[in-house]
């Protein structure tokens, strides 16, 4: 029993070494041919009928041809190749006549050497996928034109005299072709002229396409007339239907008024003081995003008889430029004829700006006294502070991981940050000298405030020993100005040498795969062990159950012989004492 035991132990062990021998086995014929690059065009789009040419490198030693045959993949056609030679240890295959899907990136094609055969996949990564285009939505309907106001009114038979009174006729007419619905009109007189009644606004209604709406305005000339030309501005609000919807809108129009200035000189109004920036400077030509500045500016009474008092000054600007312990309003007492006053205002700019160009508003309101009548008068001025961002866009010099050798791709990179505080826009690279490039334009796009990264290009270094390589990296800055940075650098290359193809002779044992551990395995040595386990221990359990038996068996037959011998000596007891023929003979002796 225990030589069947051993032996089916024996047969256990042998099977689980054959089965863990399987995988080796099955990975013990490597591939020998890997890609190391391939060239075609720039963009492949759905339809493109391309070439794309293939380098092989053989790691078996192998220089034989190859003939290479078109698998199903995500490219239509593609002539096959006639056998390809070796070429310093690599095979050169050109695809033709191939014709993209417009989906996936994969190239397919079987390479065929001696009795063996390989499938090689390559992703070429120019194919740019099709996608659908949107369908344009339905156009919206057109917006009708809007009315077409005229307001004019009847000349004056002559020109109104001081404290004279006049009807003014004025007429609204609608030229356009879109009608007028509920038109409102307001007037308002210039200095030397006064509305009679206790309105200046008036409602007109509808007003249909070619037709007018008139209003009679009574008004009155001032004692004292400032000028010959007087006007009334006039301004309408209306809505109208623009075959959308009921919009609202505007116009506005200038009714000259005739006047007699005559009398006494002593009578005739003054020119009114006009308030004008005889100079303003803010520190240079520009102003730099998160920078103080200092607005000095200097503002001019320009009437030559007549001063200006009670002169309030208001300053305001965008959201680019916020004042810096300063007030934003300034107060003088008076302002002499042709004078001058400097006002000195601190700001500071934002760190992020908006716009290149930033406006500061300057709000004058005062008075004057003309002949002994005081009035007052506005005046609204800017400046225009022009800004930039600095630019930070930072670029670090080429480098090259190692030295390479002649007709060998490697990489060279630029790193790119960011540190500025507005997006740069449009970043490209382009690359060129004496190095074949994979890809010699990169577009990188817009970089955001705080963006990183690396420009990395594809080379394969042509001369032996140092090949000169220009990278130009152009970009928009914050400001919209068109950057250029160009870096020189040298790419160093060592001739080839083509490995002897003996080296390859010794084997290469491969490496166990990864993550792939037979579980399987244990599984069946733990269910075998099981099973023998259990056999043994039956075994075990019926030869002690035999051994208890045997055991009671030989217990009982001793007790059976010792009666037998009991009842011997008890029947010998019980005969005399020379019964026997033995002791009678003896005595007879």
């Amino acid at each position: 029993m225990k030589r069947y035991i051993k032996s089916f132990v024996s047969l256990c062990l042998v099977l689980l070494l054959a089965l863990a021998a399987l995988p080796m086995q099955a990975n013990a014929d490597t591939d020998p041919f890997f890609v190391v690059g391939y060239t075609t065009q720039s963009y492949i789009e759905k339809g493109d009928s391309v070439t794309v040419t293939v380098t092989l490198m053989r790691t078996d030693g192998g220089t034989g041809d190859i003939v290479v045959v078109r698998n199903v993949d995500d490219f239509k056609g593609g002539t096959e190749s006639v056998p390809v030679k070796c070429e310093n240890g690599k095979y050169i295959v050109p695809i033709s006549q191939l014709q993209y899907r417009g989906e996936g990136d994969t190239l397919s094609f079987t390479v065929n050497y001696g009795e063996k055969y390989q499938n090689i996949s390559v992703k070429i990564a120019e194919c740019v996928p099709y996608v659908e285009p949107e369908k344009e939505p339905e156009p919206a309907p057109e917006a009708g034109p809007a009315p077409k106001l005229i307001i004019g009114a009847r000349s004056l038979s002559k020109p109104i005299a001081a404290n004279e009174t006049a009807v003014i006729t004025v007429e609204v007419s609608n030229v356009g072709t879109t009608g007028v619905k509920s038109a409102i009109i307001t007037f308002a007189p210039s200095d030397s002229l006064m509305l009679l009644g206790e309105q200046s606004t008036f409602y007109l209604g509808d007003i249909r396409p070619n037709r007018s709406a008139s209003i009679n305005l009574t008004v009155t000339a001032t004692k004292k007339i400032s000028s010959q030309n007087q006007s009334i501005e006039a301004d309408i609000t209306y809505d109208y239907d623009n075959n959308i919807s009921i919009v609202s809108g505007t116009a506005s129009g200038r009714i000259s008024v005739p006047a007699e200035t005559g009398g006494d000189s002593g009578d005739v109004a003054n020119p009114v003081p006009l308030i004008i920036l005889s100079g303003y400077s803010y520190g240079g030509a520009s102003v730099a995003a998160g920078s103080d500045v200092t607005l000095d500016f200097t503002f001019l009474n320009t009437s030559k008889t007549t001063a200006i008092e009670n002169v309030m000054l208001k300053v305001s600007s965008g959201a680019d430029l916020t004042l810096s312990g300063s007030t934003n309003t300034f107060y003088f007492d008076r302002v002499g004829a042709g004078s001058a006053k400097n006002v000195t205002v601190p700001f500071k700019a934002a760190q992020r700006i908006s716009t290149n160009t930033q406006e500061v508003n300057l709000s004058f309101s005062y008075e004057y006294v003309d002949h002994e009548q005081r009035s007052s008068n506005t005046s609204e001025l800017s400046i225009s502070i022009p800004m930039y961002q600095p630019d930070r866009f930072e670029i670090s010099e080429p480098k090259i991981p190692y030295t390479g050798f002649v007709g060998e791709e490697i990489s060279l990179t630029l790193d790119y940050v960011n540190k500025g505080k507005s997006e740069v826009s449009n970043v490209e690279a382009e690359i060129s000298g004496d190095v074949d490039a994979y890809n010699p334009y990169l577009r990188v796009g817009n970089l955001e405030s705080g963006k990183s990264g690396t420009i990395a290009f594809a080379v394969t270094p042509m001369l032996e020993g140092d090949n000169q390589v220009t990278v130009k990296v152009t970009y928009e800055d914050s400001n919209g100005e068109l950057k250029e940075r160009v870096f020189e650098t040298t790419v160093t290359a060592m001739a080839y040498e083509p490995m002897d193809p003996g080296e390859w002779d010794e084997p290469i044992e491969p490496e166990e795969p990864k993550g792939s551990f037979p579980w399987w395995i244990v599984i069946i040595a733990v269910l075998a062990a099981a099973v023998v386990t259990l056999v043994i221990w039956r075994k075990k359990k019926k030869k002690a159950r035999l051994a208890a038996e045997q055991a009671m068996w030989d217990d009982w037959d001793e007790e059976e012989n010792a009666e037998k011998q009991a009842a011997s000596a008890a029947s010998d007891a019980a005969q005399p004492v020379g019964a026997s023929g033995t002791d009678a003979e003896g005595t007879n002796e």
